[in-house]
């Protein structure tokens, strides 16, 4: 990511996203601590207003700045939109096994394609390097306090919600938000699920195929 958009990114999120918020937080003062306001249409009505306008400002200010972070819009990925096999004949070279770390997510960018390479032993898996429920990296955002997780059953798990995803088939085995990771995770977890009440589910996630050549693992991408 260029240094330069970074830091337009967050200069942007320090005046568009506080602005946003500040209209949130003032619809909800006026919707449950109105006070005495003296307008024409009531408290009620200009809560409603301002909260309408910091979602929706809030809501365009991501689709704005998350591209500049290399980060994704938080909108669900559809199982309808996988591709099959059969049309996937675009290899590229995605480095040694050696250099992987056996069971735990990493991922790499293969022709400008997220994907997420997982090891277990002689055995390389990959998959998309976004979870379906919210476009979040399921091998977490390096230098940030959310890691990937160690692969557990032959299962990937998403960071950020809790989905699991089967490394194998990308068959989503668990949906975000259960109540264990709502417990092990207060605020990623119970507080999230607040804020995405509009999307609490994932489905299947895309895999490639992968052939390794002398230690050298190969990804077959979409045409």
């Amino acid at each position: 990511m260029s240094p330069a958009l970074m830091i337009l990114g967050v200069s942007i999120i320090g005046t568009w996203g506080v602005a946003s918020l500040g209209l949130v937080v003032g619809g909800l003062f006026l919707i449950f601590w109105p006070g005495n306001p003296t307008t024409d249409s009531g408290a009620l009505t200009g809560g409603i207003v301002l909260l309408i306008i910091g979602l929706v400002s809030g809501g365009l200010m991501q689709w704005c700045v998350m591209p500049l972070l290399g980060i994704d819009p938080p909108i669900p990925m559809r199982a309808k939109n996988i591709i099959p096999f059969t049309r996937m004949n675009k290899w590229a070279r995605a480095g040694l096994v050696r250099d992987l770390p056996d069971g735990l997510p990493k991922e790499v960018r293969l022709r400008s394609v997220r994907v997420t390479l997982i090891r277990e032993g002689d055995k390389v898996y990959a998959l998309s390097g976004l979870c379906s429920h919210a476009r979040l990296p399921l091998a977490g955002i390096a230098g940030s306090p959310i890691k990937p997780v160690p692969i557990q059953d032959e299962c990937v798990m998403c960071p950020f919600h809790g989905a699991r995803f089967d490394i194998t088939n990308g068959r989503c085995v668990r949906q975000p938000f259960s109540s264990q990771f709502n417990n092990d995770h207060p605020f990623l977890g119970r507080f999230q699920e607040k804020l995405f009440f509009w999307n609490k589910g994932a489905e299947d996630v895309q895999t490639y195929p992968v052939e390794i050549e002398n230690g050298e693992i190969r990804v077959a991408l979409p045409k």
